[in-house]
């Protein structure tokens, strides 16, 4: 069965457990999937990751922007569409949603002008379901203070996650957003995720 499933939402909210924990569901039940993420997936986007989430690398906004497009771009075309193309679930740890929130909405470039971008860039590319992982900032907070390797976002205040979450609230009014209660087990998160995808 081929679908693009992304996972959304703020820092520290257990996208990345979560889509571990998917895909060993899945294959349980011999759907072949793959994981992969965002910015990265590929040798080119990865390089391009390090680049954008490094505290000491000197980049504005507009060219983050612009090497999360590229690093995108190699991502679709190298490991997506291909993976999409042999029949697999093909399961990716953000996508262009965060790109609308932290660069568009969180620092002001204005979520329709990337959102402009990524539809002449990327011909429209978008996941099947977006599932949407949510938290209380001071649920956020406190996994945060927890986490070994932080990127620049995870040291960041109250203010730029109750901001994330605003943004994310934005853009999440289409039909393939499905909200999951990040608190819950992930027992119970994967439950709902795998009825949603008609398992």
């Amino acid at each position: 069965m081929s679908i693009f499933i992304s996972f959304e939402g703020g820092e520290g909210v257990g996208k990345t457990t979560q889509a571990k924990f998917l895909s060993k569901s899945l294959t349980n039940i011999n759907e072949e999937n793959i994981i992969t993420r965002e910015p990265g997936g590929t040798e080119l986007a990865e390089k391009l990751r390090k680049l954008i989430l490094n505290n000491k690398t000197n980049i504005n906004n507009l060219e983050e922007i612009l090497l999360l497009m590229a690093a995108r771009s190699n991502h679709i075309n190298n490991v997506i569409l291909p993976n999409l193309n042999k029949g697999k679930i093909v399961i990716s740890d953000r996508f262009a949603d965060s790109t609308f929130v932290y660069q568009g909405f969180v620092n002001k470039f204005g979520i329709p002008k990337i959102k402009k971008l990524h539809d002449q860039l990327l011909n429209r590319f978008y996941p099947n379901y977006t599932f949407l992982f949510k938290l209380t900032t001071n649920e956020i907070i406190s996994r945060l203070k927890n986490r070994k390797n932080k990127n620049k976002y995870d040291k960041l205040d109250i203010k730029f996650h109750l901001s994330v979450i605003k943004g994310y609230k934005k853009i999440s009014n289409s039909k393939r957003f499905i909200n999951i209660n990040a608190s819950l087990s992930k027992l119970d998160k994967d439950k709902i995720i795998l009825k949603k995808l008609g398992f």
